[in-house]
């Protein structure tokens, strides 16, 4: 199959002209050359017209390389049973009141009260339970 057809893109443009200025300055290509042949890249329209540019030199640009991309992404995994996107805006109950309850266990031991620290201790657990059935993952 020919690729005369297959129409060019900017990006393959660039490339073309990322080698033709490298066998410039590697002396293959006269100042002259290289602006003719840079003009003409810029012009081309299909993969064979860019070839052309550089069937002579050693380096070839690559061609596709956007196409390749395309066909490397992944598609999209879909979500576990039971699992649903979590929705922008919405959070998980007690976001903010674990943290917030942890450094009052924290206090009221230091300041030597079991008793708190204990009923907080259990509101806590209970809270990070609730937070785990919510998906178990944080």
């Amino acid at each position: 199959m020919t690729d005369r057809p297959i129409r060019a893109s900017d990006q393959e443009r660039e490339s073309v002209v990322d080698v033709l200025r490298d066998a410039f300055t590697d002396g293959r290509l006269t100042f002259d050359e290289f602006e003719e042949r840079t003009a003409a890249a810029y012009a081309a329209k299909t993969w064979g017209q860019l070839r052309e540019l550089t069937a002579d030199l050693p380096a070839q640009p690559r061609l596709g390389a956007d196409l390749d991309r395309r066909l490397q992404a992944p598609p999209p995994q879909p979500l576990p049973p039971g699992l649903r996107p979590r929705q922008a805006g919405r959070g998980r109950p007690f976001d903010r009141v674990l943290p917030v309850l942890f450094v009052w266990i924290v206090i009221s031991a230091a300041a030597g009260s079991p008793s708190i620290a204990a009923a907080l201790s259990f509101i806590f657990i209970c809270v990070l339970a609730t937070r785990i059935g919510y998906g178990g993952r944080w």
